[in-house]
């Protein structure tokens, strides 16, 4: 049983704590420190399976943290955005606050209270249906597209798996997220260089060094795309945990029902004959991707019984969540193809 999360910030699972930490766990958690400044509920909730918390982290570093100050800005509006439309309580302070901490005290509660000022709102509407190509220099494209990504995710495994509340109490109010926001100003106005995060990938557990990575066609190359593709590898390992038809019953209707957010999970589409355990685990990955915050305590102790670990519970979640990301993924990937084959076509024409 679980840690409450009045104690821990998280909830469902125990999270390791920062000054146990051992292994890969602990290697992330230093430049998650570092780099981010802090370590919250949003790194800790997948420390119990290391092989899935630094890819994330990967991601996340390399999509967000890198680029320099003026990047990191323009991304910390796209984070925001994603989160306040997800009704993500936890990333909406926390990604305002770093707002506030790059100079931007406007802009941030602007973005917050979703009055995006004009001059920012062809990034506020590209963070809500992202493509390959956007309101930003071409060479920062994949970053931008992995801040996205990985806030789609992040906004979906803080509602499951975390109380999603405020940062701290301090971070509920303006005043309070513009003084807290001066304890993250050196890491914000950062300029990191790119990859520092990937030998995290190399030191993963011998059962899944083998996994194929496959690295997105709008990424291909880049940290940002190794980084990814090694979320997805990971994170497809979860269908394990359900029989061929539940993780086909998630699969359809996941790709089904869009990949919006909503109070309720909905029906499961092909569940007919699924054993009641197997229906289970299916709409607790359906609620991971569709409705995060409907996850509830009880569903998830009644899956895990005595045959599941805190490590199965933070595979099936992702899995989940990450079939409703990669559904926005694909459709950029689609995008990608068209561009190439016009690309193409002109060159022959011409």
């Amino acid at each position: 049983m679980a840690l409450k999360g009045t104690v821990t910030g998280v909830r469902h699972v125990v999270p390791v704590d920062p000054k146990r930490a051992e292994g890969l766990v602990a290697d992330v958690y230093r430049q998650v420190e570092s780099e981010l400044g802090v370590i919250g509920p949003a790194i800790t909730l997948l420390s119990p399976a290391p092989e899935l918390l630094a890819p994330v982290w990967a991601l996340l570093r390399e999509s967000l943290l890198v680029g320099g100050p003026q990047e990191r800005k323009a991304k910390e509006v796209v984070a925001t955005v994603i989160a306040v439309r997800n009704e993500c309580r936890f990333c909406t302070d926390a990604h305002t606050m770093m707002l506030h901490a790059a100079g931007e005290s406007e802009l941030a509660e602007a973005v917050r209270s979703g009055r995006t000022p004009p001059e920012w709102s062809a990034l506020a509407e590209w963070a809500l249906k992202p493509g390959p190509e956007g309101p930003f220099p071409a060479e920062a494209a994949a970053r931008f597209i992995g801040t996205a990504l990985a806030f789609e995710l992040i906004t979906r495994l803080v509602k499951a798996l975390a109380d999603d509340e405020s940062p701290s109490a301090v971070a509920s109010s303006r005043l309070g997220r513009q003084v807290a926001s001066r304890l993250v100003r050196e890491a914000v106005s950062a300029d990191l260089a790119p990859g520092a995060s990937l030998p995290l990938l190399e030191d993963l557990p011998g059962w899944v060094r083998d996994v194929e990575v496959r690295e997105p066609a709008w990424a291909a190359g880049s940290p940002v795309g190794r980084a990814y593709g090694a979320v997805r590898a990971m994170a497809g390992y979860g269908s394990m945990l359900l029989s061929d038809q539940a993780a086909d019953a998630v699969a359809r209707t996941v790709g089904g029902g869009g990949t919006g957010l909503a109070g309720s999970a909905p029906e499961l589409a092909g569940a007919q004959g699924l054993p009641s355990q197997a229906a289970l685990g299916a709409r607790l990955a359906v609620s991971a991707a569709l409705a995060p915050g409907a996850v509830a305590e009880s569903d998830v102790e009644e899956w895990r019984g005595d045959v599941f670990s805190d490590h199965c519970v933070v595979y099936l979640l992702t899995y989940g969540a990450m079939t409703a990301v990669d559904a926005v993924q694909d459709e950029i990937e689609l995008e990608c193809a068209a561009m190439e084959r016009t690309e193409q076509k002109g060159s022959v024409d011409a």
